[in-house]
């Protein structure tokens, strides 16, 4: 799957270097197989293979009005330096307007701006009728791992993009989620639960897949969202995340039926996707993570 443009994002990486302070490499570790995951996670076996979502993806994306970009994250290692920089991210409707760190001017990222370029997709593990994935996308200079799922209605994945040149390496990280709104807040209340994915942006398991359940809980009476994330357990690892739950209270959701709260760092935006609200999907930041989960309504 290609969805935003992380070349230049990483030769804008490479070009911010002398404004950024150094760091270190953190050690790799073999890849869980799926089995290792879902033993972790509690996922149970997918329903569904990976090739059966990359075959909705481009109807997904035709039919989302909605695209959401959580704050990404680079590290670029040259000269045996490692560099950290960040960009902001400002969504509304289709399009994400990141801010470039060299020239403090912005890049518009706009569904079906890319072509979809399919990788190789392997089906982890399902909760909820939601089928976690990954997907592998290799090119020339860069690779991208993309794992997430493709609902029904709606998209939600954690990228994590690994781009080379001739004397630099780049490790781009963020996550995004994109869906067709159901046009209206729901019209009574409901829950819907699903799963999360994210990384840490910073220490040595920045990058580490994250994985939890997603839940969210919506009062008609007081007219609120809530949303929780909680049995976070870290699959590169094979442990429990030091943050275990993150949780965001009393959300408004907007008449289209999406909701927001927050800035970089401390931040929360989706909505709900489909016809009856049938799903939710967004990205989060907080304590240090950035995430993306999908739900479906119970």
């Amino acid at each position: 799957m290609r969805t935003l443009s992380a070349g230049g994002l990483a030769v804008a990486a490479v070009l911010s270097l002398s404004a950024c302070g150094g760091g270190s490499d953190p050690a790799s570790r073999p890849a869980p197989s799926p089995g290792d995951i879902r033993d972790l996670t509690g996922l149970a076996p997918p329903v569904e293979t990976g090739q059966a979502q990359q075959a909705r993806q481009q109807a997904i994306y035709a039919g989302s009005d909605s695209l959401v970009v959580s704050t990404t994250y680079a590290e670029t290692v040259l000269l045996d330096e490692t560099h950290s920089i960040r960009w902001l991210a400002e969504c509304s409707g289709r399009a994400c307007e990141r801010l470039d760190p060299v020239t403090g001017q912005t890049i518009t990222f706009e569904l079906g701006a890319n072509e979809v370029t399919l990788g190789d997709a392997e089906a982890i593990g399902s909760a909820h009728g939601i089928t976690l994935t990954s997907e592998t996308t290799r090119g020339e200079r860069l690779d991208r791992n993309s794992f997430g799922a493709w609902m029904e209605h709606g998209v939600f994945t954690l990228e994590d993009d690994r781009a080379t040149g001739e004397d630099y390496e780049a490790s781009i990280v963020y996550t995004l989620a994109a869906g067709a709104l159901a046009g209206r807040p729901p019209s009574g209340s409901a829950t819907w639960l699903g799963i999360m994915v994210g990384t840490p942006v910073a220490g040595e398991n920045r990058g580490n897949r994250l994985v939890g359940t997603a839940a969210l809980n919506y009062d008609m009476a007081a007219g609120v969202l809530d949303a929780g994330f909680s049995g976070i357990k870290d699959i590169d690892r094979g442990t429990a995340h030091s943050v275990e739950a993150v949780i965001f209270s009393d959300l408004e959701v907007g008449p289209d039926g999406a909701f927001s709260r927050g800035q970089s760092g401390g931040r929360i935006q989706g909505g709900f996707y489909g016809p009856g609200h049938a799903e939710a999907g967004g990205i989060f930041e907080q304590s240090g993570i950035v995430g993306a989960f999908g739900a479906k309504r119970q």
